[in-house]
This record gives C-alpha cells, structure tokens and sequence, in this order.
C-alpha cells in the first residue's frame, strides 16, 4: 500500500492518481484533490490501484448509497453528488465531441437530468459461479477489486513469486474462491426486477448449472423475462436447466446459444415458455411496446422515455414524404414519427427486433409503418438503385459509429434532415463528423443523463442541409 495523489477524473469514471513512480493509474472512487492510500494492482493492458483508504478528502465526497461500491462494476460515481455527476458528465461529453466536430454557435444545446435516480435498471446480467458446495449467481466484481481480492489470497497463502502483472483479465475471474455481488442489493434495480431475481434464483442454484454461464434478468410491470447464454460446449445441458424453469406466470424463458470463439454469427434465440413477448415499456401514447425472444429493451423504460420526448420535441411541426429509421429495434420510437410522415420504413439487421416492431405496428395500428430486417448500407444501396427515397432519416449508432460511406448514402437518398441517437460521445462526434464533412449543419445537441451513477449517457442530435 503507498500513497497517491488524485490529478482528475478519466471520462470513464476513475480517478487518475499518480504515486511516487509518477505512473497515471486509474483508481476507482478516487476524486480530483484527494490523497488516497491504494494497493497497486496493475495487470497485462490496466494500470490499475484499489483504493483502501482516503486521506485527504474531496470537498465533492458524498457517502455512497451501495454497501458495495468499493467492489461492484455497476456504477462509477456512486461517491459524487447528483448535482456533481451532471456537470461533471455534460462537460465530458461536450468537450470529446467538440475534439472530433465543431458545435456551432447557432446550434442548440440542452442537458436533460435523469428522471429517477435510483431504483431504475429494469434490466441485469448475472454470472454463475461454480463452488463445491453449489452454484452461486451473482455480479462479478470490478477488476481491480478481483485482482486486488487475489493478491490478498496469494499474500495469505504464502505463494511465492507470485507475479500479478503477468496475468490477462480472464485469469483473474478464473480462481475459484471470487465471491460474487449479491444481485438484490444493487439499489440502482426497479423494484419489479428484484421480485423476479428473488423468485427465481433460488430455483436456479438447485441445477448443477455450469460455471461461467451468463444470465439476463429482466422485469417491467408484470411481466418478466430470463435469458440464459451457453457456450455450444454447454448449449445442452444449460438449455434443459433452463426448461424446468419454464411454467411461472407473467415470465418468458429464453435460450441463446453464444457463438464459437472467433464467430460473430448468432444463433436465433429460442422461447421455451408458450408466450415469447415481453411487455418492456409504453409509448407516448401509453400503447404497449413488446420485445420477441431475445430482442434487445432498454436499460431503464421510463428513462427511455427522454429519448422519446427529445425526438418528438425536435420533430414538431416537420412532415416528411418518406421517412427511414436504420436500427429501429422493436419500434420504440416508431409512434414519434409515423405520426410525422405519409410512409415509414423501420431497418434492424436483429430478426427478433424486427419480429416485435411488426407485432407493435399491428397492435398499435402503425398502419403506414413497414420494418425489414437488413443493414444500413445494404439497404440504403440496394433500395437506392430500385428507385426509393426518404428525407428524413434517424440512425441509431451502437457504441461504434456507422462509417463515413453511411453518411455518404444517406445524403445520396435524399434526406434533408438526419436524426441521430447514440450511446457514446465518440459515436455522436463521429456520426455528426460524417455529415457535417458533406454538407450537413448540427442544429440541435440534446444530452439525455439516463444512467445517473454511471458515466454512461444518450445524446440526440438533429442535422440538416
């Protein structure tokens, strides 16, 4: 253990502390000013320290909500006020744009607090960990604090020549004696989410579960969903564990078998319950929204709701002849712009996404809504040539943008104004990169805080030309 001194806090979360080497290392839940007591527990690729002790505080210090802050991979500023985490955020995310994008004076640009700011995740992963005397589900701990948790045990153990810089992340989660994080304790989890955890992993730990298999607990309202990933290895045994649970009211049980190493394709998730839909959230018209097997819901359905009422805010007044939205998933913002055009076309390269935006249209009767499932480039080359065009466009970049050819093809179609939705600053200044490179002008910047204790945010941007 030796002393470090926190200089500032890195965009992800951890404060960057320096010690008498004057090596930058990341520290989680250190805060800029604060001198800190922390072990060094760097590994192959993370220069990393475990904070144990803070010497001198921060004035911005608050006391944590979380019993497991110190361990727990959740959340990153847990130790900051709300107020602080706001600004903090807003002024990350608007200087890494402006690195890649200039904002331009006439351009508008708003920061939306979260609406709640606990008890909102309606959606989380679980590990299963395999120990003699049973399987024991829960969150695997944050990094640093595994790695620090096997130094301990090596230090205990009298295990010479240990060497814990030699070692690769997976080698750290590979000992057998981590303890995971309790799921119910997260305070971060919607009340309906800890229901069904509570219900069912009891039953769960009764199978001899494979180790390391990943699961995905979801709730909202009554309705409930679990979802269990196997390695093909596994995809067997895991998938009949999974069919004696099947049977309990208001809860969908979903297979999905991962991929080999090294492949990317998917195979389609399977239901094993009589119904495969799972109600995740309302529109702005409180209709209901359902997701089909292993389609992809958001995090937090109220919080979703900014994103929402962002779209529809920048939309007002606007009609479009033909309007495209590339990564529509299961049309969750179809009702704010089927309402703006005489034709919508919904594009998702997921087969269950588009199953559930199709069931929605019908349901909610979207009647002058179409969905495909195919790729943006794809699509927009493909239906170019047959002689189709749209323009208005949003696109819903991942955590890596759409390249600089997407951009290039939607303005080749015909869209005037280009609506844009991302989870990254980085995505966001790069896909308004590519449009303003070719013409486009950034109009409307909005910052929407849905993930407060985290340094995640969502930012939509409006462009036209």
């Amino acid at each position: 253990m030796s002393l470090w001194t926190v200089s500032k806090l890195h965009f992800c979360g951890e404060g960057i502390g320096m010690d008498e080497s004057r090596r930058p290392t990341r520290i989680a839940n250190a805060l800029p000013g604060e001198t800190i007591a922390a072990c060094d527990v760097s590994i192959k690729r993370h220069r990393q320290a475990y904070l144990q002790e803070v010497a001198a505080l921060s004035p911005d210090r608050c006391e944590p909500r979380c019993s497991q802050w110190r361990r727990c991979p959740a959340c990153q500023f847990q130790c900051l006020p709300i107020e602080s985490q706001e600004v903090l955020k807003k002024g990350n995310w608007i200087r890494l744009i402006q690195k890649f994008v200039d904002i331009p004076e006439s351009c508008r640009v708003e920061f939306l607090p979260a609406i709640q700011h606990t008890g909102y995740r309606h959606r989380t992963d679980a590990v299963v960990f395999s120990r003699s005397s049973g399987p024991i589900i829960g969150i695997a701990p944050r990094l640093d604090a595994a790695a620090y948790e096997v130094l301990q045990h090596a230090q205990e153990q009298n295990i010479a020549d240990f060497d814990l810089s030699a070692l690769e992340a997976e080698d750290i989660f590979a000992f057998g004696y981590l303890q995971p994080i309790e799921l119910c304790s997260c305070p971060l989890h919607a009340p309906e989410l800890n229901a069904l955890i509570a219900a069912t992993q009891n039953k769960i730990r009764a199978f001899d579960i494979p180790g390391n298999t990943r699961l995905g607990f979801e709730a909202f309202g009554q309705n409930g969903r679990i979802t269990f990933y196997a390695m093909p290895e596994m995809a067997s045994q895991v998938r009949r564990i999974a069919q004696e649970l099947c049977g309990e009211p208001g809860i969908s049980v979903i297979f999905q078998e991962l991929p080999p190493k090294g492949s990317h394709v998917y195979p389609r998730p399977e239901c094993l319950t009589e119904s495969p839909w799972y109600c995740y959230t309302t529109d702005i018209r409180k209709d209901p929204l359902y997701a089909l097997k292993g389609a992809w819901t958001p995090v937090n359905p109220n919080n979703a709701a900014l994103i929402r009422s962002t779209l529809s805010d920048m939309a007002r007044d606007m009609e479009f002849t033909d309007f495209l939205e590339i990564g529509c998933g299961c049309g969750t913002h179809t009702s704010v712009f089927a309402q703006h055009c005489r034709n919508y076309t919904g594009i998702d390269a997921s087969w269950p996404a588009i199953q559930s935006a199709q069931y929605n249209a019908s349901s909610n009767h979207w009647q002058n809504a179409v969905f495909y499932t195919d790729t943006a480039e794809h699509y927009l080359d493909k239906r170019y040539y047959s002689g189709r065009r749209s323009d208005g466009i949003l696109m819903h970049s991942n955590r890596m943008p759409y390249s600089a050819k997407t951009a290039q093809l939607c303005k080749r179609f015909g869209a005037a104004t280009i609506f844009i939705v991302a989870p990254t600053a980085y995505a966001m200044a790069m896909e308004c990169r590519h449009f303003t490179e070719i013409g486009y002008r950034l109009d409307r910047l909005t910052l929407c805080d849905t993930l407060p204790m985290t340094y995640h945010m969502m930012a939509v941007a409006k462009l036209s030309r």
